[in-house]
């Protein structure tokens, strides 16, 4: 039981984020009854995809934040726009790529304004050589190892 109620929190506020802050979905909790089955499910994608529905919404008049795991929007954006790029720690390979970068501590208030207001016309001025197109590589799925791959599981 007390596995379950972790997962419920880890996966209601990291990788399943709303904007409530402080309640969790509960349809999250269908998933977690049968614990021999939680290795079946590919929570990767469905992280993905619930972040790329969330970036839709956000994207409607009149709302007001964003959702999903922003963690893995911020990995995206270093990977691909270079001016956006902190610095980056040495990292082995079979490691997360996310916990290389070194996020800055930024200050909030006047300076975020302006700080806000120059990464608007970073983008704003963003052409296509300012973009990573291959990240990893023009072969990058040959460069790359295969990590916590397991094979495919038995549908029966």
């Amino acid at each position: 039981m007390e596995v379950q109620c972790y997962l419920f929190v880890l996966l209601g506020s990291k990788l399943f984020v709303d904007k409530s802050r402080d309640r969790l979905r509960p349809t999250i909790n269908l998933f977690l009854k049968d614990h021999r089955r939680l290795t079946d499910y590919a929570w990767g994608a469905s992280a993905l995809a619930y972040l790329y529905r969330q970036l839709g919404v956000a994207t409607r008049a009149g709302s007001k934040g964003l959702c999903g795991c922003l963690t893995l929007l911020q990995a995206w954006i270093y990977e691909y726009f270079p001016l956006f790029r902190p610095s980056q720690l040495p990292q082995s390979l079979d490691a997360p790529r996310a916990s290389s970068w070194i996020s800055p501590r930024l200050p909030g208030g006047d300076d975020a304004r302006q700080r806000l207001a120059c990464y608007r016309q970073l983008l704003d001025e963003l052409s296509a050589d300012d973009v990573t197109w291959t990240p990893y590589g023009r072969d990058g799925h040959t460069d790359i190892p295969r990590s916590l791959f397991t094979g495919p599981h038995s549908l029966f």
